[in-house]
């Protein structure tokens, strides 16, 4: 078993790692993703034949144990209000709006909670929309829809709240 399992460690650990990586964007986090895979492998390593493992089990399992641990750092993050200077500005356009931490926490209050996890994902946490996609079980054009309405509700709410001149 010892050698047989090396063989496939040699042979698509490269693999395994850059479906991580393309999920996680992190280094460290894509290296547990692979052990995270491996470790599920080898616990049924002893029922599986070498013919058995395929290409695309080990994708579909190295693909859900990087979401795992993105879920799971996600989870341990708390969504923090207090860096969302630098994505406001990204989601009004760049418009220079002078308006304090009270008045974007009210902002992102009055989206929708999947607007406002999908802007602070993309925004926030620099998630891709195809990444995003993965994790929502959707389409990545669904991904965009989304995103699109969000900044648009977001322009709406900066304008009302603008003084009139």
């Amino acid at each position: 078993m010892n050698d047989a399992f090396n063989a496939l460690y040699q042979k698509h650990y490269k693999q395994v790692y850059y479906i991580a990586y393309a999920i996680l964007r992190d280094h460290f986090l894509a290296q547990d993703a692979v052990q995270e895979t491996f470790i599920k492998i080898v616990r049924r390593f002893d029922a599986l034949e070498i013919v058995d493992i395929q290409e695309a089990w080990l994708n579909v399992i190295s693909r859900n144990t990087a979401i795992d641990l993105y879920r799971k750092r996600m989870r341990n993050q708390e969504c923090s209000y207090d860096h969302m200077e630098v994505s406001l500005g990204a989601v009004d356009g760049g418009m220079e709006n002078s308006f304090d931490m009270a008045d974007e926490y009210e902002l992102l209050e009055g989206l929708k909670p999947e607007q406002r996890k999908a802007l602070l994902l993309v925004y926030v946490y620099g998630m891709t929309y195809k990444q995003l996609a993965a994790i929502q079980k959707v389409s990545i054009g669904a991904v965009k829809t989304q995103i699109h309405r969000a900044k648009k509700k977001l322009q709406a709410m900066l304008h009302e709240m603008e003084p009139a001149y």
